[in-house]
């Protein structure tokens, strides 16, 4: 090999390094570059990730103090219900007091019903705190036994002839042989009751004024 081919090889080796130096001196350089952009990139990421923290947690605190809000407000809509339902609930206990009192004096006065006159009469006759009945009227062979109520509705009636009528058997055995007639008392009656009535035979007795109208057509005898 001469002097010339071997500088010649040296040159094309020179140039071929160089050349590739460039290369990856290039590459190197889009790595960097590309590196700076991840970077760019991930510092962006955590900025969004933080302001969406920020954000739930805002988010989280208004629903929070939403809550609060609400939890407060459903809390005193339900004391103004339990208030209300304790005032109703004196209301009617105090109109179901009224209608007792009225209907027992007036048959404390005057102890018919359905036609049959009675000799006693016992007011809210009880038996061992069991069961208690609020007008009893008795007589030698037959008794009597009104309920009395503000408002009278239709399960009233069949609640007494069905299910009282059999609690009276029960813990008055010394009235089984005589004959019991259902009534109930009211200052007001639902539209149903008067069919419940003439269905079970239990008559109805109203206030009229100072007194009462008793309307027994259909009387059941309950043996």
């Amino acid at each position: 090999m001469t002097d010339e081919e071997f500088r010649s090889i040296i040159a094309n080796s020179h140039a071929k390094s160089a050349a590739e130096i460039a290369k990856l001196s290039v590459e190197i350089a889009s790595l960097v570059a590309e590196g700076k952009e991840t970077d760019r990139r991930l510092k962006l990421l955590d900025e969004q990730s933080a302001e969406t923290d920020r954000q739930m947690k805002e988010t989280d605190r208004k629903i929070d103090k939403r809550s609060a809000e609400t939890d407060r407000k459903i809390d005193k809509v339900s004391e103004q219900i339990d208030k209300v339902s304790k005032q109703m609930g004196g209301i009617n206990e105090n109109l179901g007091h009224h209608a007792e009192q009225f209907f027992q004096n007036v048959f404390m006065d005057n102890r018919t019903f359905g036609d049959i006159k009675y000799d006693d009469i016992t007011l809210n006759l009880n038996r061992s705190g069991k069961v208690e009945f609020d007008i009893f009227l008795k007589n030698g062979n037959s008794v009597a036994i009104i309920e009395v109520k503000n408002r009278i509705h239709p399960d009233f009636v069949r609640d007494l002839a069905e299910e009282r009528i059999c609690k009276f058997r029960k813990y008055f055995p010394e009235y089984k042989d005589y004959d019991v007639y259902l009534g109930v008392a009211g200052f007001s009656f639902e539209d149903a009751v008067l069919e419940e009535a003439r269905k079970y035979g239990v008559g109805l007795i109203r206030q009229v004024g100072e007194g009462i109208e008793i309307e027994a057509v259909g009387l059941k005898v309950y043996r």
